[in-house]
């Protein structure tokens, strides 16, 4: 069972993500991602009640594959829809 807070991580992370890739962001690049998600961060309502550098590291381990979603908060992991096994 997943927290609001949880949930709250989950949506940061997943919009970000959706964020990320239209700037066309490479996963595995924390440094990147770190400058290109700033100003969302700092545009987007909910995201100060979520660390940026937790965002962050989720976002920079995204899979490649379209289609992944962050999932389980902070402790969570990257799936694909359907599939109920983690993306690694």
């Amino acid at each position: 069972m997943t927290s609001p807070r949880d949930e709250l991580f989950d949506l940061a992370v997943n919009r970000a993500a959706e964020y990320a890739a239209r700037l066309g962001l490479p996963p595995g690049d924390p440094g990147r991602t770190r400058q290109g998600l700033e100003v969302w961060y700092l545009k987007t309502r909910f995201a100060y009640r979520v660390p940026l550098a937790d965002v962050v590291a989720a976002v920079a381990a995204r899979p490649a594959a379209a289609g992944a979603v962050w999932s389980g908060g902070p402790g969570g992991t990257w799936r694909h829809p359907g599939d109920g096994e983690p993306d690694t």
